[in-house]
């Protein structure tokens, strides 16, 4: 057999060859790409029919609700039709809201151990109770009362408020015993706890005055919830005497509280004055908070009389003690206003 090495013989079947093998790869890369279409397309159609599944479930579910909502509703309206009055008319909402009240009423005296009958045989002692400033404005305590009647024997008929004085007296009785004071809580702001005074001193230090700002909503908040609007404020001292100074505190008050000259211009000559001075000092930064801009603040010295727990000194406790150093914040009711004009001939 000849060589063809090197020939055109050879050259045209390597040309061949070469084509063979590009026309191979192409296809078998066509069939890759479709089948990874294939694959995505799979993908989308399962991601379709699970969305689909989804909203179906969800729409089944919204029927189901729809139907049990229209059952509750023909129920109701079957309750609502079986109450009518005589006249044959549907009772208004009107109406069926003052027949659950009704019913909540009766239940609640039946709890108490009243019937209705009770209830309105006692009307006219209710009507005495209300005219001696006894409160029958809450259910409970009006109900109570009820109680105290009829453990005592009354069965109404012919009684005036003087026959009623004892069972009245009972009624109050139990009226004070139900509802006990609930006292504001008392703020103390003591030397232990940071709020310093320079000895002898009623000027405030930045420190200070900042966590007088910080306070400022606390002693609203807790005045707005007891329906008070006075805030006093009392400066305490301990029994370290005072010497060597001359006291302008009598003049001197009015301009310090009028914002006119620093606090720092008072010059006490003893522990009430000390302890009136730096409550001025803590009531001219309170009067300055927004939140206490309803208020009345009032300034006022316990000295060195009264220690921590409100009880009056014995004299025993001479000496540096921090724990009485401070300033106590109260909140109370505004008292009744009487005239002030002064009387003929009084003196100051």
């Amino acid at each position: 057999m000849s060589d063809v090495s090197g020939t055109s013989v050879a050259f045209e079947r390597k040309g061949y060859g070469r084509g063979l093998i590009l026309g191979l790869t192409m296809a078998e890369t066509m069939l890759l790409l479709v089948f990874c279409l294939l694959l995505a397309a799979g993908a989308i159609i399962a991601k379709k029919e699970k969305e689909a599944a989804e909203a179906q479930r969800i729409a089944q579910s919204a029927e189901e609700t729809a139907r049990k909502l229209g059952e509750e509703n023909k129920r109701l309206l079957a309750q609502l039709n079986a109450f009518k009055p005589a006249t044959g008319r549907n009772v208004s909402d009107q109406e069926w809201r003052e027949l659950v009240l009704a019913k909540e009423a009766v239940e609640t005296l039946k709890k108490a151990g009243l019937t209705v009958e009770e209830v309105v045989k006692r009307a006219p002692v209710t009507k005495v109770l209300a005219e001696n400033d006894v409160d029958v404005d809450q259910g409970k305590v009006m109900i109570e009362h009820m109680k105290v009647l009829k453990q005592n024997g009354y069965v109404g008929g012919g009684k005036t408020p003087k026959d009623l004085s004892d069972v009245l007296k009972k009624a109050n009785e139990f009226t004070v015993a139900a509802k006990p004071h609930d006292w504001p809580p008392i703020i103390s702001l003591s030397e232990l706890d940071g709020y310093n005074f320079e000895s002898g001193s009623a000027e405030l230090s930045d420190g200070f005055k900042t966590k007088l700002r910080d306070l400022s909503k606390t002693i609203a908040g807790i005045a707005t919830s007891y329906g008070v609007d006075v805030i006093e404020v009392i400066g305490h001292t301990d029994e370290q005497a005072m010497s060597g100074v001359s006291s302008n505190m009598d003049k001197g008050l009015q301009p310090v509280l009028a914002g006119k000259v620093e606090v720092g211009a008072l010059h006490p000559a003893d522990n009430a004055g000390l302890g009136l001075a730096r409550a001025i000092s803590v009531t001219s930064i309170l009067r300055e908070m927004p939140d206490l801009g309803g208020f009345t603040i009032l300034p006022m010295s316990g000295g060195q009389l009264i220690l921590p727990g409100d009880r009056l000194t014995d004299g025993a406790q001479a000496g540096d003690v921090k724990a009485r150093r401070r300033i106590e914040i109260r909140v109370r009711q505004r008292s009744r206003e009487k005239d002030l004009a002064p009387s003929q001939g009084s003196k100051s």
